[in-house]
């Protein structure tokens, strides 16, 4: 299934560093907490290397376990989107935050997740939350995800200053870079476009939108050989995709 880049907060990570079952408890958690953290650990495994089934079943496992536990409503949030299923991503990603208000993660991925469904203005301010927590880990995140859904929503100024703050705080975030490349591109920022589209690239391999994209920055720049350098690229690597069917209709 063909989806943007949105970034979604290394929720993994939060389990692998021992955080609790939920915040609001202060004493040790229990054994069925414990044993939903591993589930949830095991089930986004499964789900990061596509194995929807195996993961679906240890988050089903997980929430029987804990389901006041914000960490095991977040997970299953993730795993009902990536199955399609909105109305219940939408519930388990509004109970997690009820859960933990602070989880800035979960704001994160739901505030992209809202941008996906066109809700740009409650998805934007979810984002905006999302980074009025002084310990967010990844701002960077949140930033390049109101970037892409300011772009999405025709806002290129909005999205140009979001995603220059996104590669500011982590200049190695490459799709941010991305990102910024096609919005300054959508601006007619050719020369920009270039340079963004540059350090993407240099932190990222070729891929056919990249491609596209720099085809086309070229053609506005009157640079033909670089034109059809890019091209030469898309056609050769990626003679199947969408991006290669495209460059018959680029005006010549």
């Amino acid at each position: 299934m063909a989806r943007p880049a949105w970034l979604a907060a290394p929720l993994l990570v939060a389990v692998l560093t021992g955080c609790s079952s939920s915040p609001a408890r202060d004493e040790p958690p229990s054994d069925n907490a414990r044993a939903a953290q591993i589930n949830v650990q095991l089930g986004l495994g499964y789900l990061q290397r596509g194995q929807k089934q195996a993961a679906a079943e240890k988050l089903a496992r997980a929430l029987e376990q804990d389901p006041k536990s914000a960490l095991v409503q977040h997970a299953n949030a993730l795993l009902q989107d990536v199955l399609g299923e909105t109305e219940a991503a939408d519930r388990h990603f509004r109970r997690a935050i009820e859960l933990d208000p602070k989880d800035s993660e979960a704001r994160n991925n739901y505030g992209a997740f809202l941008c996906r469904l066109k809700h740009t203005d409650e998805g934007v301010a979810m984002l905006e939350q999302a980074l009025g927590n002084p310990l967010y880990a990844t701002p960077e995140f949140a930033w390049s995800n109101i970037g892409q859904c300011r772009r999405q929503a025709g806002q290129l100024t909005e999205a140009e200053t979001a995603l220059r703050k996104a590669v500011q705080l982590n200049p190695r975030l490459a799709s941010a870079w991305l990102q910024l490349a096609q919005t300054q591109f959508e601006r007619g920022e050719a020369m920009q476009a270039r340079e963004s589209l540059k350090r993407y690239h240099d932190l990222a391999p070729q891929d056919p939108a990249s491609l596209l994209l720099g085809a086309r920055i070229e053609q506005a720049l009157g640079q033909r050989q670089a034109q059809a350098h890019y091209e030469l690229l898309l056609r050769g690597k990626f003679p199947d995709s969408d991006e290669a069917r495209r460059l018959g209709e680029m005006p010549r």
